[in-house]
C-alpha cells in the first residue's frame, strides 16, 4: 500500500464511489443530513440539485486520480500532496459544517473517509523510495 500509484487508485475510486452515492442516493442523503427538509420542498430541490453537482464534480475528481496514477513518479508524488491537502480541507469543511449547523446531521463514516485518505495520500508522498 506504500506505492503512489496504488494509493492515486485508491483514492480515484473512493472518490468515484462518493461521486456516485451522491447520484444514487441523493435524497437518502438529503434527508439523513437535514431531517426536516422533507417538508420544505423548495429546500429539498436545492439540496437535491446541489448534491447532484457535488457528485459530479466528486466524481471528476476520482477520475482525474485514478488516470494520473499512470503518471512518472514526481508527478504522482505531487498529486498525492495535493490531494491530502484537498481530503483535510474538506475533513476540516465537514466538521465545521456538523458542529456550527446544528440541523445538520453528516454521518461520522462520511466524515471519516477523507481524514483516512488525507494521511495515507501524505504518507505516501513523502516517502523517498516508491515507484
Amino acid at each position: 500500500m506504500g506505492k503512489s500509484r496504488t494509493v492515486l487508485a485508491l483514492n480515484g475510486i473512493v472518490m468515484m464511489i462518493i461521486g456516485f452515492c451522491f447520484f444514487y442516493f441523493n435524497n437518502q442523503i438529503n434527508i439523513a443530513m437535514f431531517p426536516g427538509i422533507k417538508e420544505n420542498k423548495l429546500a429539498f430541490e436545492v439540496a437535491t440539485i446541489l448534491r447532484y453537482i457535488m457528485g459530479s464534480g466528486i466524481f471528476t475528481i476520482g477520475i482525474i486520480l485514478y488516470l494520473s496514477r499512470v503518471s512518472v513518479r514526481s508527478g504522482a508524488q505531487r498529486l498525492l500532496l495535493g490531494s491530502s491537502i484537498g481530503f483535510f480541507i474538506i475533513f476540516l469543511t465537514t466538521l465545521y459544517v456538523k458542529y456550527q449547523f446544528i440541523s445538520v446531521d453528516i454521518p461520522i463514516v462520511g466524515i471519516a473517509i477523507f481524514p483516512i485518505l488525507s494521511l495515507l495520500s501524505l504518507f505516501v508522498s513523502t516517502r523517498p523510495n516508491q515507484e
